[in-house]
């Protein structure tokens, strides 16, 4: 069908929308990327603040330390004074499989599933001119003893649950326990590379003026120089595990193992906990001073620059 038949012009639809004047349209379209437009811009405000926010807090925590044993420390540590966890892991597991298999049992099990082998012997027993046994008695015993009142995937999920809040119950009672073995691991651990890091960081400074020169050590060309170039930044890397360390054990403590899923942590007030940890690095240092270090990075020179500064470190 035409349109001209059907009594519709369309002649107008590029020039005329929504059956408007050219003006009003004009209009009306404006309006609208202005709108479109402050929505965009509304949004990308939004955005901005939400990362600047992230930023702040993450600032305020250390830059890339966050509670985790997923690093080489942390392995050395669930190896050592907390391989409780692997061996909660391991009991948790067997209890699993063991649920699972009883789960699968009780699932099988049906009301009469043992009618046809009681009649069986009732039956040998009357051929052999020996006491009937007992049939109906019987089966009834075992539809009431052995058939689950509860379905067993409903039963199944009950013990599962109780299951895993003891598994994080666990977890953080085998930490517990091995607290000061870890606070000895940690504090050996800082006192080498604070050491360290006073040692390194003077040579770079006095040979470069800084510690990330990558063409002045080159120029500079000493062996020690170059040295210290390498070491700094695995210095920095094993700083940062152990603030990681640190705030994971302040996890442990103030909030415990999560009881549905028991190898990770609850987060409540994560990001107060982690900004006190980080903060305590720095002891009797607060305010401005400390307000730009916020990294593990900025917090070796930093402290490296307090040493020499004060002469500790001569």
């Amino acid at each position: 069908m035409s349109t001209h038949n059907s009594g519709i012009d369309s002649s107008t639809w590029e020039t005329n929308p929504g059956g408007f004047g050219p003006g009003e349209a004009s209009e009306i379209v404006g309006n609208t990327n202005a709108v479109s437009e402050r929505d965009r811009q509304a949004h990308a405000r939004a955005e901005s603040e939400r990362r600047a926010a992230e930023d702040d807090r993450e600032r305020a925590s250390g830059v890339g330390v966050s509670p985790t044993l997923d690093h080489e420390l942390g392995q050395r540590l669930n190896e050592g004074p907390l391989k409780g966890i692997k061996r909660n892991a391991a009991a948790a597991r067997k209890v699993e499989h063991r649920l699972d298999e009883e789960r699968e049992e009780l699932l099988n099990l049906a009301a009469g599933q043992r009618d046809g082998e009681l009649l069986a012997a009732a039956w040998e027993a009357a051929e052999a001119k020996k006491a009937v046994p007992s049939i109906m008695v019987a089966a009834q015993e075992f539809d009431r003893t052995a058939i689950p009142t509860t379905h067993p995937i409903a039963r199944h999920g009950q013990f599962e649950e109780r299951m895993r809040a003891h598994h994080a119950n666990a977890n953080r009672e085998t930490v517990l326990a091995a607290w000061s073995d870890v606070e000895q691991v940690l504090g050996e651990e800082s006192t080498s590379i604070l050491d360290e890091s006073v040692r390194t960081y003077r040579t770079l400074v006095d040979a470069t003026g800084e510690v990330d020169n990558a063409a002045a050590v080159i120029a500079d060309g000493r062996p020690d120089v170059l040295d210290a170039f390498t070491i700094w930044p695995t210095l920095v890397e094993r700083w940062r595990e152990v603030q990681c360390v640190r705030q994971w054990l302040a996890l442990v403590e103030n909030n415990g193992f999560d009881p549905t899923y028991p190898e990770r942590l609850i987060r409540t007030d994560a990001q107060m906990i982690e900004r006190e940890v980080w903060r305590s690095q720095f002891v009797g240092q607060v305010g401005v001073e400390i307000a730009h270090v916020d990294t593990p990075e900025a917090a070796l020179q930093w402290f490296a620059d307090k040493t020499i500064e004060t002469g500790a470190h001569a």
